[in-house]
């Protein structure tokens, strides 16, 4: 393989993967923590874009559960946008059988 093929194969594989990152960001992710009494959604740019409290949550004196519950399910948001794009690049860096030494 001479350099100008790969250098085209880079420049394919990095165009996949910008029009990837673009459509990615319109994907929405919801996770949830306590059984489902807070739910999260985030967008696939990490944006936390809508955040749902069971009532009798809400009621609750429990402030620091609460607390504990959202940060749970805001991490769990991260992690499965983080393990989705990822297999999501991988199928793009697969199909082009990758470039050795350059990514």
């Amino acid at each position: 393989m001479n350099i100008q093929n790969l250098m085209q194969q880079a420049q394919k594989m990095q165009k996949k993967m910008t029009k990837l990152e673009e459509e990615f960001k319109l994907k929405k992710f919801n996770t949830e923590a306590g059984g489902g009494v807070v739910k999260v959604e985030m967008s696939g740019d990490m944006k936390l874009t809508n955040i749902s409290i069971a009532d009798e949550l809400i009621n609750s004196d429990d402030k620091d559960m609460l607390q504990d519950l959202f940060i749970a399910a805001v991490n769990q948001s991260i992690e499965t946008v983080k393990k989705e794009k990822e297999k999501e690049m991988s199928k793009i860096v697969g199909k082009t059988g990758g470039l050795p030494g350059l990514f």
